[in-house]
């Protein structure tokens, strides 16, 4: 059963109204239901996304769950303290140091989840559009400081004002209009609330139009054969890679944008440049798999420019605190004024 003082921080995402408790539900003033189980509330009731949380759903069936593996950990969390300018885990603490609530958009297996747990005291909504909220449930569930949402994030249950941190951590790009789930989700920030985002960043001319192709290829496919497809194009990256070879592209290039006059292996000039064949020696060839099946398996991905990104953060009231701007991702840091 859902606390009450969990209760009081939802509300129904379709009329805004408050919520009750009732056994196995949460029920709206207007009587709309939403089945509730253990630490699981299902918000989700219409078809508008079935073709992303089918994507999302497989792409989480099929992970090779990493939450032991400490290289990988170890990775990811720094990668994740670099793109937001944290000098290390303790500024990251101090960061979240009066954080009581936090809205993890696209929780996907929970790594993020984790990483609150661990350095917070706060109590975590984990809203997750796909299946993997079951996985999730049962991770948590003797965890009373996560709540798992099953949701649409453009119509989230958070009432305004109920969120101390948003975290958009690489999710509402998979969206037809993320800048309009962006101001949705902000709508529900404490008076002091925090933001973090991510969204992948527009890539070059050639890049962009070789991986619409690619993808509107893939989509017509399977689940299974996109999977096989991922897994192709992930063998096309480590054959690259074992290569060896380093390239320059000429600061005249233009058409590879901010890859004009860098130096890299062959590997990653086409990974950013052509299309995308993720590798890294560090991860596993599934690990690897997930990252090139996550870009092409899912029917929308939409690209971001840094002045885009910017622009919804001032049109929601909110100061940027930290910006990065990369190959792959626009990442920015933020919060209420």
């Amino acid at each position: 059963m859902i606390e009450n003082n969990i209760v009081l921080l939802l509300r129904d995402p379709r009329s805004n109204s408050k919520l009750k408790s009732d056994g196995n539900a949460l029920v709206a003033e207007n009587n709309a239901t939403y089945k509730t189980d253990g630490n699981l509330i299902n918000f989700l009731h219409d078809e508008k996304n079935k073709a992303t949380e089918e994507a999302a759903s497989f792409r989480w069936d099929k992970s090779k769950r990493l939450e032991t593996d400490s290289g990988f950990i170890k990775h990811q969390l720094n990668d994740f303290l670099l793109r937001y300018g944290f000098d290390n885990i303790e500024s990251f603490k101090i960061f979240l140091k009066d954080v009581k609530t936090i809205a993890e958009i696209g929780a996907g297996e929970g790594r993020m989840v984790d990483w609150f747990l661990e350095y917070s005291n706060a109590t975590i909504f984990a809203l997750e559009l796909s299946d993997s909220v079951y996985y999730l449930k049962e991770k948590y569930k003797n965890n009373e400081r996560v709540v798992v949402v099953k949701a649409d994030a453009l119509y989230h249950p958070f009432a305004d004002g109920s969120i101390d941190l948003l975290s958009c951590e690489q999710a509402i790009h998979h969206t037809d209009n993320p800048g309009k789930i962006f101001s949705s989700l902000c709508k529900s920030l404490s008076r002091n609330g925090k933001v973090i985002l991510a969204v992948y960043a527009k890539k070059s001319a050639i890049r962009e139009k070789f991986d619409t192709i690619i993808r509107d290829t893939i989509a017509k496919e399977s689940s299974e054969r996109k999977f096989d497809l991922a897994k192709k194009i992930t063998e096309i990256g480590q054959i690259l890679s074992d290569m060896k070879v380093d390239v320059e592209v000429p600061k005249s290039f233009s058409e590879f944008g901010n890859l004009a006059g860098e130096k890299m292996s062959l590997q990653r000039f086409l990974y950013f440049s052509v299309f995308k064949c993720f590798w890294n020696d560090d991860f596993s060839f599934e690990k690897s798999v997930e990252f090139n099946h996550d870009w092409y398996s899912y029917p929308i991905c939409n690209k971001t420019s840094l002045e885009e990104g910017s622009l919804w953060f001032i049109k929601n009231g909110l100061g940027i605190d930290y910006i990065d701007s990369n190959a792959s991702n626009i990442n920015i840091r933020g919060s209420k004024k």
